[in-house]
């Protein structure tokens, strides 16, 4: 289906250690994303999501481009490609379709981010990597540029065994185990958004939410937003285990075009390349806002 890698776990509750959501919510460090706050039970269990549920199905896809956009103005990497729920909803569908052909009785909910589950967490429980400092999931081979997504299962597999892989520090009870002593994500961000003290990201200081999730206006006057305009890759390019992951997505020269060209293109343009793009989380005034602070930095 163009999958990855994929891994299975038991449809169990997360514990609060596995999965702090509350203190990350206490912390205020989601910011403006109030709907965090909403489905906190349901994003900890999948079975409040899926009646019956007893596996998770845990699916990774690889995104890391061959090149980058060059110019002044950077786009999250991500957002390079066709828009990741479109492409993961519908490579989710064809392989129940096709799990369906030798088990008809199977039935699954397809679940990207738009959904209530946390999909690093189930990553992690199914073995497939470990969560860094930068609170990204990291794959062990193929590193941190990957989407993640789940089918939630009332199908019962057998020999279904999961390690959590959480690996807490005594000092900063930070999830690292792959990480050993590395900090470069935490030394590269330019606005202080990770800690060594803290196993979250801090959504106020973060350039990627700033950038999309935050609909202010203005931007925060201090935010170094080091040429992005929507999201951040730069923790995930100093990160080592993503300069040795292979490629898995060609940019080509009329996509890069495009990609280059966006910041100079009226709102009708904008809306018309933004409709099956990541891109269509914002909205145009956002996207010059976002803009203006790079220029005038």
């Amino acid at each position: 289906m163009g999958f990855s890698d994929c891994g299975f776990s038991r449809a169990s509750a997360l514990s609060a250690d596995e999965y702090p959501l509350e203190q990350w919510l206490d912390g205020g460090c989601h910011a403006g994303m109030q709907y965090m706050e909403r489905n906190t039970a349901m994003r900890r269990d999948p079975r409040l999501l899926v009646e019956g549920a007893r596996t998770v199905i845990s699916l990774v896809a690889a995104y890391k481009p061959d090149r980058q956009m060059e110019g002044p103005f950077h786009i999250a990497m991500y957002a390079y490609g066709e828009d990741y729920h479109e492409r993961l909803k519908r490579m989710m569908y064809q392989l129940i379709a096709l799990i369906r052909e030798r088990y008809p009785d199977f039935e699954g909910k397809p679940c990207v981010d738009t959904v209530p589950i946390s999909d690093r967490h189930w990553a992690l429980r199914a073995g497939l990597g470990w969560i860094g400092r930068n609170s990204l999931f990291i794959h062990r081979s193929l590193g941190s540029f990957c989407f993640l997504c789940e089918i939630v299962t009332t199908a019962e597999l057998e020999d279904v065994q999961y390690e959590s892989g959480q690996a807490e520090s005594e000092e900063n009870n930070t999830q690292v185990h792959g990480c050993g002593d590395c900090h470069l994500c935490i030394d590269a961000c330019p606005n202080g958004a990770l800690s060594d003290n803290s196993p979250f990201v801090d959504a106020r200081k973060c350039t990627s939410y700033n950038t999309i999730e935050n609909r202010d206006q203005m931007l925060p006057d201090n935010l170094d937003a080091r040429g992005y305009i929507f999201g951040c890759d730069i923790c995930q390019l100093v990160c080592p285990y993503n300069r040795q992951a292979p490629p898995a997505y060609h940019l080509d020269d009329s996509r890069k075009a495009e990609l280059e060209s966006l910041p100079y293109v009226d709102e009708t343009a904008f809306r018309h390349f933004s409709k099956h793009s990541a891109l269509s989380r914002i909205k145009y005034c956002q996207w010059q806002r976002n803009i203006k602070k790079v220029s005038d930095n």
